[in-house]
C-alpha cells in the first residue's frame, strides 16, 4: 500500500485487487479473524491501509528450500 495514499479506507474490491486475491477469499480471511475490516453497511466492506500492510507482513515468507516441497 502506498504510504502517500490519502484514503482512510479502501473498498473490498480494491483491497482484494491490491492483495491479488478474489473478494470471496479476502472475506474468508475476515471471517477467520485474520484481517480486520470496517463495515459501514451490510454490503459495504472497507479496509484500512495499515491493516492491509500488516496482513502482508504477517504472510511474508523468506525462501527456504524445505518450505517449497
Amino acid at each position: 500500500v502506498k504510504k502517500n495514499d490519502t484514503k482512510l479506507i479502501i473498498p473490498l474490491k480494491e483491497a482484494a485487487s491490491m492483495l491479488s486475491m478474489c473478494r470471496q477469499t479476502l472475506m474468508e480471511y475476515v471471517k477467520k479473524g485474520k484481517i480486520p475490516c470496517v463495515r459501514l453497511a451490510e454490503n459495504a466492506v472497507y479496509f484500512r491501509p495499515q491493516d492491509l500492510d500488516a496482513f502482508i507482513l504477517d504472510h511474508l515468507t523468506r525462501y527456504n528450500p524445505s518450505s517449497f516441497n
